[in-house]
């Protein structure tokens, strides 16, 4: 097993010990405030943690070439901490008795998180190769050398710069309004990720020749 496999290991390991640190959150919750107040939202928080852990656990068995490895790696790193930092937040103020609501600068920096997230996910998508689980992974991607290369290239600079420019604006605007702009800025990078990568497949003479079935 390589360095990479063991970090991603321990991101895993890290990602079981939140869900517990949440679980025990909304029991406490669940006691001083009432089943119908614990459960406003929170799941939610279980729930991304548990796809988390589901995702490392799928990296562990294809992870992703050296090149690509490690901004990926640092993008998990910045989700597993925003879910942290979100979970703190609210079990912060609900439980700790005339606690002030959370502050609207909280809730900016974790939308900044999401931006610093994506950028550094597309630092390593261009770099990614056939094989991993991170890939986009449809019919032509896995047909064609050529297509996979445009897909992830393409994506690749629409999160990076994307993410960049929103994140300059991240603390600035309103929450809803970052949030809606990071959707539609993942939105518009798969569009034109499948786009010309299906471009791509349909003119590439080598098609179906390199194996790609198997990523």
């Amino acid at each position: 097993m390589n360095e990479t496999s063991h970090r991603e290991l321990d991101l895993e390991k890290l990602g079981f010990l939140l869900i517990a640190l949440q679980l025990a959150i909304f029991a406490k919750m669940s006691l001083d405030l009432g089943f119908d107040r614990a459960s406003d939202g929170f799941p939610m928080l279980v729930v991304c943690t548990a796809l988390f852990v589901v995702g490392q656990r799928r990296l562990a068995g294809r992870p992703p070439n050296r090149g690509a490895a490690r901004w990926l790696l640092a993008s998990r790193v910045a989700a597993l901490a925003m879910l942290t930092l979100g979970t703190l937040a609210v079990g912060y103020y609900r439980l700790v008795p005339d606690a002030a609501p959370a502050p609207e600068f909280t809730v900016r920096g974790l939308f900044a998180m999401l931006w610093i997230i994506i950028a550094l996910k597309g630092a390593g998508m261009g770099k990614l190769k056939p094989g991993s689980a991170m890939g986009l992974r449809v019919f032509w991607t896995r047909d064609s050398r050529l297509a996979w290369d445009k897909a992830h290239r393409a994506l690749g600079r629409v999160l990076f710069w994307g993410g960049l420019a929103g994140l300059v604006t991240s603390l600035a605007v309103e929450p809803q309004v970052s949030f809606l702009l990071w959707f539609s800025t993942v939105a518009l990078g798969l569009m034109l990720a499948l786009g010309e990568s299906w471009r791509s497949w349909r003119l590439d003479p080598d098609r179906g020749l390199s194996g790609h079935d198997a990523c």
